[in-house]
């Protein structure tokens, strides 16, 4: 099977909720107004805190506190309290499937730390809107989730990554196809825009150019990531290409800086997605 074949087969478990896909249809109209969309925010009591949670956090570093929703989508507009809400719909429609085969600390954990790191990444790169690139970087690996419900035994051996296999060479091996082209597949059937579904179908390639600062980044926050997550087999030497900090005109330290944010942020940002996982703690 392909990885479309697949993803087309999850589709409806992987389903947004209702809400999620309201606010989506308001966000898209050029007539709704913000208080339509805090409307339909405020008929879902969790999807309201949790998004109030991420308003107050870090992430943004207000001055103030975000104590409505109708504060919190004039304080940060429209787009980004979309992002937020797609975030958070995505970590819904993820807790619907069996995870007993994959270790799922580690699933969210890169998941959020690649988000936080593309999100300081495409900061410090000064591009804008930033929250695209969190939201890259939280499904930069959802195609896990599509084979894990449709087969747990191959989610379970892809697990088995190694210093010279790395997790994409042995999806290729095991499936015919990567995670990251399984889940554009699915994003692509979310409708979600190419500016989140290209960088994450693409993030495994080596076809750098200056102009797809998207995928750059994507591609850079995906290997600090995964050697954040696993600093007994990768280092970020052994994972960063160069010529990608140099195409981005990026610094170690800049490298630095973004994993120690998303060390910071992360557990909170785990918590508040998922809080299935955050009493490992």
């Amino acid at each position: 099977m392909q990885a479309l074949q697949y993803a087309q087969n999850v589709a409806d478990l992987f389903a947004l909720p209702e809400g999620y896909l309201r606010v989506k249809q308001l966000m898209d109209s050029d007539t709704a107004s913000l208080d339509e969309v805090a409307e339909v925010i405020l008929l879902d009591p969790v999807l309201t805190s949790k998004l109030l949670k991420l308003a107050n956090s870090a992430i943004y570093n207000l001055p103030y506190q975000v104590e409505s929703v109708s504060k919190a989508l004039l304080v940060l507009g429209k787009t980004q309290v979309y992002n937020l809400v797609l975030s958070i719909g995505i970590a819904s429609a993820c807790s619907k499937v069996d995870t007993s085969a994959i270790d799922l600390e580690r699933f969210w954990e890169q998941s959020v730390n690649a988000a936080l790191i593309a999100r300081f990444l495409a900061q410090s790169c000064g591009l804008k809107p930033s929250d695209r690139f969190y939201v890259a970087g939280l499904l930069h690996n959802i195609g896990e989730m599509v084979v894990l419900h449709h087969n747990a035994q191959q989610a379970s051996q892809c697990q088995n990554y190694t210093s010279e296999e790395l997790p994409w060479q042995l999806q290729q091996r095991v499936l015919g196809f990567t995670y990251a082209q399984c889940g554009a597949e699915l994003l692509h059937l979310w409708q979600l825009p190419d500016s989140i579904v290209e960088p994450v179908a693409l993030q495994h390639s080596h076809n750098f150019n200056q102009k797809n600062k998207a995928q750059l980044i994507l591609h850079l926050a995906a290997r600090l990531a995964l050697a954040n997550q696993h600093p007994e087999i990768y280092s970020t030497r052994q994972l960063v290409d160069p010529f990608v900090l140099e195409l981005l005109e990026l610094s170690q330290p800049d490298i630095i800086r973004a994993i120690d944010f998303c060390n910071t942020e992360g557990l909170f940002i785990l918590s508040v997605l998922n809080p299935r996982i955050s009493t490992i703690y």
